[in-house]
Formats: structure tokens, sequence, C-alpha cells
């Protein structure tokens, strides 16, 4: 990411959930508060407001499935599946006794302030880029003293460091952290150093859901070699890529439990009660992990 500008992509993931809330079929897939939420933010910023406004333009919607097609095929969809995986995985986390929510990369996602003042007693937590959190905050106002956003550099800032000097974090508490959409942008040595992190900072019991990207030239993945070259353009090139079969000895390795993988044809068959003819995104899958 481009220091002091706003993350591309983190844009492009709202616009696309965005752009399938107005699909009569995948809708029911979004609640209003969500729709909202989103809408919030975008208004926050120049940027975002011009995302807004595209999505109002019909020849604007007309050229997404094509865009679609030619750099990552069902991308917009996958947005939402990810997010509703993510939530009833942070639901489940806290109804459980999770009583700490740490979001590693939080974006512009809306989850950890949606849920702040339905549970008062559990601590959330983001980190993410200055420039992104800085527009979040505008959007956002004033909030509860348990939902906090914290500006940091993860490709300069060991978070590590950071949680442990941040006062409303508490290594005693069982915690679950969530790293969306993150993973793939950082080296090798970053995402191990990521989860040794997490396993040093609350240890045994902590829970940790994430997506993974499958390398770009896998069989598991649908996307085109377009999207390499559009990436490296906007200065946020993908660098890092596992495949579902070698998930389970990675996580094992940074001692961590895996307890749930869900890839395209799950999150279909989870979420979708209805055929779905579309195409979906292939490449992406989510993990939940325990450490040991």
């Amino acid at each position: 990411m481009i220091a002091d500008q706003v993350s591309s992509t983190a844009l492009t993931v709202i616009q696309g959930i965005l752009y399938t809330a107005r699909n009569p079929h995948l809708k029911q897939l979004l609640s209003g508060d969500q729709i909202d939420a989103y809408k919030l933010v975008l208004n926050a910023s120049e940027p975002g407001r011009k995302r807004l406004k595209l999505l109002e333009s019909p020849l604007f919607r007309a050229i997404v499935p094509i865009l679609e097609r030619l750099l990552m095929p069902g991308i917009t969809l996958h947005y939402v599946l990810r997010k509703r995986f993510i939530e009833e995985a942070v639901l489940a986390s806290v109804t459980a006794g999770v009583t700490q929510v740490v979001v590693v990369g939080a974006g512009f996602d809306m989850l950890s302030w949606r849920l702040h003042k339905t549970f008062p007693e559990t601590t959330f937590i983001e980190i993410d880029h200055p420039a992104t959190s800085t527009i979040k905050g505008r959007a956002i106002g004033k909030t509860a003293d348990n939902y906090h956003v914290v500006a940091v550099d993860l490709g300069e800032d060991d978070i590590e460091t950071v949680l442990t000097d941040f006062t409303p974090f508490d290594s005693q508490q069982q915690t679950l952290y969530v790293c969306e959409g993150v993973l793939m942008y950082l080296d090798e040595v970053a995402v191990r150093k990521l989860f040794a992190s997490i396993n040093n900072l609350t240890g045994v019991g902590s829970r940790f859901v994430f997506s993974v990207a499958a390398p770009m030239m896998s069989t598991e993945s649908n996307t085109t070699f377009l999207l390499d070259l559009y990436l490296r353009f906007k200065g946020e090139p993908l660098k890092w890529g596992l495949e579902q079969k070698h998930l389970e000895e990675f996580v094992s390795a940074q001692g961590y439990k895996l307890n749930k993988i869900a890839d395209d044809v799950g999150l279909l068959a989870q979420y979708l009660t209805s055929p779905f003819s579309g195409p979906i995104h292939a490449g992406e899958y989510l993990a939940l992990t325990v450490i040991e």
C-alpha cells in the first residue's frame, strides 16, 4: 500500500459488496445495517463518494461483470460470503466466551463497529493503516469505550509491540483475531511473524479466523494474470499464497489447530439456499484455527 493513500482494495471490497446488495437474487445475504454502515464509511471520503456514485450508473453496473471475468470471476459475491463467514465466526466466539476481538488490517470493514454496542462486555480493537483509519474515524465519530481503532502501518510496525503497548488490549482475555483479505499482501516472513505474534500475545485457546489466497497459477484459483498487473499498478501486489491442501501443515507448524476451512463450494452451499448459476470466485478460502 502506498503511504498516506487509502487502499484501493479496501474501497473496491465495499463497492463490490454494495454492488451485490443491488442484485435481487443476492440482496438477502446482507442486512440493512450492513448496507447503511458501508455507505456511511464510503461517504466519508472523496474517493469513497466517487465509488458510491459509480454504483448509480447503469453503464458501470453493466461493466462490472465484464471486469470480473477479466480479473477475478465472481469476486463481488465472494466478498459478501467471506464477510458472512467471518461475522458468524465472531458471533459464535463471543457466545462461547471470547471477550476480546482484534481485527488485523480492518480496512473499511464495519463489523466491530456494528457489534460493539450489542456486546458491551467485549472489547473490539481494529488495526489498520493510518490513511484508512482516519477516514473510518471521520465516518463513525464518537464510539463507546469498548471499541478502539489503532492506526499503524502493518508493513512497518510489529503487531505484538503495538498491542502490548496499547492499554485497552488485555493479554489475559480470551481473544479472537480476524485477518480478512490481508495475508496475501504480506510476504511469507511477515505472515509467519503475524502467527507467532498472535501466539505470543494471548497464547493457548486464542482463535484466529483468516482468509488465504491460493497462488495465482494454482488450479484452485480462477484469477487471471491481468489481476496481477492491475494490483502491481495500484501498488498493492500479491506476495503470498497457499493451497488448501497445505494449510493444515502450515498452521500446525505455527502452533495452531485447524478447525474449519470454507472454500467457494462450501460458502455457496452454506449461504445460498437456491441454485446459483453465476460465477463464484475460486482461490481465496477461509480458515478458523485455535492456538494449541
